[in-house]
């Protein structure tokens, strides 16, 4: 008997099935980290608590099998397969990369009949794709990244209670991070502490580290020296049993020049609006759209392409843009972030994460706006 589980907390069977059906697949082989945990619960993804089974991909692939039937067949390399119970009616194990291919192409022949339609990722290895016409000669493969992602914009109870965890590790980290702010610290070590904070309140894996001091690029980690009468930009995402917080709060290195100040608030004003407009039945195109009305409102120029994201296995699931008629439903989780920059060309704004009731939305960050000061 198996000691330890490890089951997808998300996943809808009946409702993959009946998204199958309605294109009319036969089956679906899945090979992105994010969806083979989804599905099965295999922890393959580099934010795992140990992040060997991801590191070692190329050595030993994993696939999983979705039927139409509902069946589930998780592919996987041997050693971390033995004593775990996953998610999957059956666990074929490989123990070298030859045995994972031809274990593969065994799944294929077993499963498939010739002029079969047959869902795959867009990110399917293309050696697989081969693998899969030589075995099976399939009528047709559809791309069925939205069929995933159909799936995973509604979340169950579980998936947002850790969401929630996810974020209350990276609140409590940032607090903490501003406390280790120092003059002259580099900002290399401020990301190293960040790391280490996150981990200690209890992430699992990091997911991003997004640290700026003024003007500096914060989306590539370089060495400059915190100096005074700085923004600095604050950044953190945290992975808690798979699932990602994103949260952006700021810090200044002196007193808080009062144009500063009022361009933050006219932006945290805007973001707490658009999270109230966060209600089931509006479309990702309509919130959008209410952006520019508050932007116009507050007196500032629109520079932006979109206004937010959903948030779940990965930090950005997908935009919300302009021309996506998604409709808002209960259980989705969405992160509402916008900017604008200063006279000193830093972007400053806010950003905040909502879970879709069907009473409405609800933040789940809690930190304070205001932009923190911290003097030397």
């Amino acid at each position: 008997m198996s000691e330890v589980s490890f089951k997808p907390v998300g996943l809808d069977r009946a409702r993959m099935r009946t998204l199958m059906h309605e294109r009319k697949l036969d089956g679906i082989l899945i090979s992105s980290p994010e969806n083979v945990f989804y599905t099965t619960g295999y922890p393959c993804f580099p934010g795992s608590g140990n992040p060997i089974i991801h590191a070692i991909r190329n050595m030993i692939p994993y696939f999983v099998y979705a039927g139409n039937d509902g069946e589930i067949i998780l592919l996987c390399w041997g050693p971390a397969g033995m004593g775990i119970d996953y998610g999957a009616d059956d666990v074929r194990m490989s123990f070298t990369s030859q045995m994972a291919v031809d274990d593969l192409g065994a799944l294929m022949e077993e499963k498939f009949k010739v002029g079969c339609k047959v869902g795959v990722e867009s990110t399917f290895p293309y050696y697989a794709f081969r693998l899969l016409n030589e075995r099976a000669s399939p009528a047709e493969v559809q791309i069925v990244d939205d069929l995933f992602y159909q799936l995973r914009s509604i979340k169950s109870q579980a998936e947002i209670d850790l969401i929630r965890r996810s974020t209350q590790i990276v609140d409590r980290s940032v607090m903490e991070l501003v406390q280790d702010l120092q003059p002259g610290i580099g900002r290399l070590e401020v990301i190293q502490i960040a790391k280490q904070r996150l981990l200690q309140n209890g992430a699992d894996g990091i997911d991003h580290v997004t640290i700026a001091f003024g003007t500096a690029n914060p989306e590539v980690a370089m060495d400059e020296p915190l100096e005074k009468d700085q923004v600095v930009t604050l950044d953190l995402g945290a992975v808690y049993r798979g699932y990602v917080s994103d949260n952006r709060r700021l810090v200044f290195t002196g007193t808080v020049p009062e144009g500063l100040k009022g361009l933050h608030k006219k932006l945290c004003w805007v973001v707490a609006e658009m999270g109230k407009a966060l209600v089931p039945g509006k479309t990702f195109a309509e919130v959008h759209a209410y952006a520019y009305e508050l932007f116009a409102k507050a007196g500032l120029d629109p520079m932006f392409m979109h206004v937010g994201h959903s948030l779940g296995l990965q930090v950005e699931e997908s935009w919300i843009l302009p021309d996506d008629q998604t409709p808002i439903q209960p259980g989705m989780v969405l992160n509402i972030e916008l900017y604008s920059p200063s006279e000193e060309g830093v972007m400053i704004g806010d950003e905040e994460t909502f879970v879709i009731a069907s009473s409405g939305p609800e933040q789940i960050s809690t930190l304070p706006v205001d932009i923190i000061e911290k003097i030397f």
